[in-house]
């Protein structure tokens, strides 16, 4: 029998990606580093399916942060007022 499972939590089993996080936010840490472990933790996560005997593994579940945030980028359907603030922020720096 085939199996398939919707998503999988993407922090790691010890919160690895929240720690690299905070740690890149305080700049405590490099933007490889924090991509060094999300790579490490994705390679994890999708052996740990194939391994746990899962056939369809799901794809673009992974987010640094927020999924809906990310799907809703990727959609283009971020709410108009906060394009406005994006734009206006992007333009001072």
């Amino acid at each position: 029998m085939a199996s398939h499972i919707v998503g999988y939590p993407h922090m790691g089993p010890k919160r690895e990606l929240k720690f690299a996080l905070e740690s890149f936010w305080d700049k405590k840490s490099s933007a490889e580093d924090l991509q060094k472990v999300a790579d490490d933790l994705k390679s994890f996560i999708w052996k740990q399916m194939s391994d746990a005997g899962i056939k369809y593994i799901p794809s673009n579940t992974f987010a640094y942060y927020d999924q809906v945030l990310d799907t809703t980028a990727m959609l283009g359907v971020v709410p108009f007022l906060f394009r406005i603030v994006w734009r206006e922020k992007n333009r001072l720096n």
